[in-house]
């Protein structure tokens, strides 16, 4: 017997909607090399999100792939990228880490390591 996780992404859904706050994202994207000038010509797009914000305890700090100051955001599932940015309280943040929760192929939520 398999378990439906639609609803445990409705729950997280629902949860995102009443805690999280809409965040903007940033994603630039590298373009075509012009070799007349000898740059690169940068495409940059915006995502709106909800997403909760939340620091990491010292537990998660001591392992050392977390460093002091980096915050995890809970977002909802997108295909958010290494090096997308986003505002929050007026302090740019990228993101260094992705996961996705998703069980059985069902994504639920992503969590976010964003770094300042």
């Amino acid at each position: 017997m398999s378990f439906n996780y639609a609803s445990l992404k409705n729950t997280a859904d629902a949860l995102l909607t009443k805690f999280g706050e809409i965040r903007t994202f940033t994603r630039t994207a590298q373009g075509v090399y012009d070799p007349i000038t000898g740059t690169t010509s940068n495409t940059t797009s915006t995502f709106d999100k909800l997403a909760v914000a939340l620091e990491y305890s010292d537990q998660d700090i001591a392992d050392g792939s977390i460093e002091r100051g980096d915050r995890k955001l809970i977002a909802e599932a997108y295909g958010y990228e290494i090096g997308d940015t986003v505002v929050i309280n007026g302090t740019s943040f990228t993101v260094v880490n992705v996961s996705i929760t998703s069980p059985s192929d069902t994504v639920v939520v992503a969590t976010l390591q964003i770094r300042n």
